[in-house]
């Protein structure tokens, strides 16, 4: 007798309607304003945070939060699908920025790895940080799926985590380095190529087809060399725009030693 697994995708850990999260709702806006206010609440007591006898403790919390999160992604898309009727779950193999970069600010977390804070600076105050704007993964799943949950605590962690390093134990981002997080996208977005020619309907890292809801991704070409042009040209600017404060402070200090020197 053949089994055929039966995908359930209703309850809790399932699919609302399309629609059922909508953006600029309380829903969306109340992530956004309690990850500030604890970034800003880290930032007031950060000398008080590392001399917690805890300290240690809670980082290791953040990443297990992390870690979990990712765990309980792929548990849940192996009860419910991909989707309401359950589609083929290859097309959700672990090919995602977001994904990887959740796992990589994890061990950043709990070893204090200051070359993985460097991956982490930029990838995660950038690409990490646009879904907080345009969550368009979770359109049918507002505050009574799991799924709403899982998203914002994948997106929101990491980018605490950056600031609280930052904050706490005083890491300084060094533009010098951004050669790092250029590495690792581009070692992930060979793999997500070759997938999403390999498998019917997949978008890994948005490469492909669109996605669901208002995306920016909708609205660029379906061609993926063309988008792979695009999505370096944004990533440009955005490494760019973060490296400014950095640069400019240097050229000043620098500016200041060479007036001394010639007084």
């Amino acid at each position: 007798m053949d089994f055929e697994y039966k995908f359930n995708s209703r309850g809790f850990f399932g699919y609302g309607a399309e629609g059922d999260f909508t953006y600029w709702s309380l829903a969306h806006f109340a992530p956004i304003i309690i990850t500030i206010l604890g970034i800003l609440l880290v930032y007031r007591f950060r000398n008080k945070i590392l001399n917690w006898k805890h300290e240690e403790t809670f980082r290791f919390f953040l990443a297990g939060i992390l870690i979990f999160c990712e765990a309980f992604y792929y548990w849940r898309i192996m009860y419910v699908g991909n989707g309401g009727n359950g589609e083929q779950l290859l097309t959700k193999l672990p090919l995602e920025v977001c994904e990887w970069s959740a796992y990589i600010c994890a061990f950043m977390l709990m070893k204090k790895s200051k070359n993985l804070f460097q991956i982490c600076f930029y990838v995660c105050l950038t690409l990490g940080a646009i879904p907080w704007f345009m969550p368009a993964v979770i359109t049918n799943a507002g505050p009574t799926y799991a799924r709403y949950y899982q998203f914002w605590l994948e997106h929101i962690v990491p980018v605490f985590g950056v600031f609280y390093m930052m904050f706490v134990h005083g890491f300084k981002p060094n533009y010098r380095e951004v050669w790092k997080p250029f590495v690792y996208l581009g070692v992930l977005a060979t793999f997500a190529i070759i997938a999403n020619y390999s498998i019917e309907d997949a978008n890994f890292m948005y490469l492909a087809a669109g996605t669901d809801g208002d995306s920016i991704a909708n609205m660029l070409p379906q061609s993926i060399p063309v988008r792979l042009v695009v999505y370096l040209a944004i990533l440009l600017v955005l490494f760019t725009l973060l490296s400014l404060p950095q640069i400019i402070k240097e050229y000043n200090r620098n500016k200041k030693n060479n007036s001394e020197v010639e007084k």
